[in-house]
């Protein structure tokens, strides 16, 4: 009977032990190049925030092409500030459309494609990808979590032989999370601000982390109290009804679009009242991707929003330095 046990025992740690490791490879595997390797000399940017991890790669000017309308780039190819100084050629990439145009994208001859894994509507993209054997990386962008973006960021390096810029993007940022989070553990939670997160999408408020979940998870390590999860309501009105029972000291606005502005009942809410409604900054105003919510600049955004938090506490940090230090050593310009 002992014997049995044992035999029993064995197989199951070795199941066990398989078990952990398939889905340890598992996980591995969650974010990978597919079809590699890469030259990435003639690049496609499929979803349009995926542009940042060329842009710390310094790999900016061989961009052949991009979704222009959704990059805000116009089609007469005027390229704004951004776009104009850090990726002059893009003037002459090809647009491949929001909804990417497979013959356009093929007939361009791309060795590597940038695309989302997150958002459904790419998985079609993606299995094109695949099975034509050209080398793409889904990356799961704003709906991923900070080691989702940590994990693109080094295997996008890995994929172009720019580990040297990637790793030391990394380790910025971990010195940023680690800053913040030092400092927000000596607060008792009860002194963490109630803060709401407006974004809109469709003419619809977004309160509840759809879209915003990246953001979302950067507000709790800076130190804030947020709406618990769940779905949004399809109307103005009924957003409303949920910020008035929060009653958030601060509102963190990252909407493209701030229609609710002029509404009779945001100007009731407190924070707005009190002058505590904060817009994330942007680099460009016409270029989405230098929100310092996306995930490239969200290191900024992220000691940007604990200074508003918790001002006394991070009263020493320089943002202006720190932001300053940031482009000159990630936003890497044209190629190599």
């Amino acid at each position: 009977m002992k014997q049995y046990f044992k035999l029993f025992y064995i197989l199951f740690i070795c199941f066990f032990a398989i078990s952990n490791t398939y889905a340890e490879e598992k996980n591995k595997q969650k974010i990978c190049l597919k079809n590699g390797p890469t030259r990435a000399q003639r690049i496609v940017i499929a979803h349009p925030p995926t542009i940042a991890l060329i842009y710390i790669c310094g790999l900016s000017n061989n961009i052949i092409g991009c979704p222009m309308r959704s990059m805000g780039i116009n089609l007469d190819r005027k390229l704004d500030t951004f776009y104009s100084t850090l990726s002059p050629n893009l003037a002459n990439a090809v647009d491949v459309g929001a909804n990417v145009n497979y013959e356009t994208l093929l007939s361009i001859k791309p060795d590597l494609v940038v695309s989302s894994s997150a958002i459904s509507s790419y998985g079609s993209l993606n299995e094109m990808l695949e099975n034509s054997k050209i080398p793409y990386l889904a990356v799961p962008t704003m709906d991923g979590s900070l080691e989702d973006w940590f994990e693109s960021v080094r295997i996008i390096g890995e994929a172009t032989n720019r580990t040297d810029k990637t790793n030391k993007y990394i380790e910025y940022y971990k010195k940023c999370v680690a800053t913040v989070e030092s400092r927000i553990n000596n607060i008792p939670f009860e002194k963490y601000p109630k803060v709401a997160l407006i974004n809109t999408h469709g003419g619809n408020m977004i309160l509840r982390g759809s879209r915003t979940k990246f953001l979302r998870s950067l507000m709790k390590i800076a130190g804030a109290k947020i709406l618990e999860d769940g779905e949004d309501p399809n109307s103005f009105s009924k957003c409303a009804e949920i910020l008035f029972e929060f009653e958030p000291e601060i509102i963190i606005d990252d909407s493209r679009s701030n229609e609710f502005y002029n509404t009779d009942w945001f100007k009731q809410l407190k924070a707005v009242k009190e002058g505590r409604i904060y817009k994330t900054p942007q680099d460009d105003k016409q270029s989405w991707v230098t929100n310092w919510s996306q995930p490239t600049y969200s290191c900024i955004g992220l000691l940007w929003m604990a200074k508003i938090f918790h001002p006394e506490v991070f009263k020493d940090i320089d943002i202006e330095k720190e932001h300053k230090y940031f482009f000159e050593n990630f936003i890497n310009i044209g190629s190599e």
